[in-house]
């Protein structure tokens, strides 16, 4: 994918309005704001990033000093968001639409993986260090919203805060964990079993039903197959297979697992 003809977002940060009454979000970018007294996150019950567990050990201030220096990004289908290779100075909240997450290969061919949903923090672990580089290209998939947030003061707040340097130590500790479980459904030697080990991986963990489950896709079909490394009819092939056993019900994105059990003694 070129670099130089797709659209970003770069050019159409705007101020978010009537969305929230966080005086420290309606304050982001104006530079010159004198305040008498410092701004406090007031926590709304709506808000989705002082409820990330990302965040979480920030104090008030701390909250409220990230909010007033963050961006607001307005995508339509298709922008990126950021680029493979170039500087972390920002990690994301997607607040709505979706974020395709991939790389290009040395033939020049995407290869999708994953995707990123309302509420979801992007690029938070390469924003950390001083050195980091964003690990892939992020494209909106739809019209899509993002607040972006100060890298380097997210390290000031890490370094000067050691229960919140824990904090982020655990974050990333379960991120690395989440990568481990996505490249074991890539070494699956067949499609079948790619499938179904990430159809069972959508599966919410506290969620111990054998039937009735219900999973959505996060990417379309055509991407998702890329991200587990199968063509486009492959994967269509094997949801047919699925349904037509009584394993699983597809409508659109949304899968439903009528016998989960079924489906592991299926793949073995």
């Amino acid at each position: 994918m070129s670099r130089h003809n797709t659209p970003t977002a770069n050019n159409r940060q705007t101020e978010e309005a009537a969305v929230t009454s966080c005086d420290a979000i309606k304050l982001a970018d104006v530079t010159h704001a004198k305040l008498a007294d410092p701004l406090l996150c007031p926590r709304l019950e709506h808000c989705a990033i002082h409820r990330h567990p990302f965040f979480q050990d920030l104090g008030d201030q701390d909250l409220a000093s990230l909010c007033q220096r963050s961006r607001l990004h307005t995508l339509e289908a298709g922008e990126m968001l950021c680029r493979e290779g170039d500087r972390a100075e920002r990690f994301f909240i997607v607040l709505s639409g979706s974020v395709k997450l991939f790389r290009v290969t040395d033939q020049g061919s995407e290869r999708v993986l994953g995707s990123a949903g309302a509420d979801e923090v992007l690029a938070e672990v390469a924003a950390c260090s001083p050195d980091g580089r964003y690990p892939w290209y992020a494209q909106s998939l739809e019209p899509t919203r993002v607040r972006s947030f100060s890298g380097a003061l997210l390290r000031e707040m890490v370094a000067g805060r050691s229960d919140y340097m824990m904090n982020v130590m655990r974050y990333v500790a379960a991120a690395m964990s989440q990568t481990v479980e996505e490249r074991t459904i890539l070494t699956a030697q067949n499609a079948r079993e790619r499938l179904v080990q990430y159809l069972l991986s959508l599966v919410p963990g506290a969620d111990r039903r054998n039937t009735g489950v219900v999973v959505e896709l996060p990417l379309p079909k055509g991407l998702l197959a890329s991200q587990l490394a199968m063509q486009p009819e492959t994967l269509s092939r094997v949801l047919k297979e699925l349904r037509n056993r009584g394993l699983i019900q597809v409508a659109q994105r949304q899968v439903t697992l009528l016998d989960r059990a079924g489906l592991q003694e299926f793949v073995g």
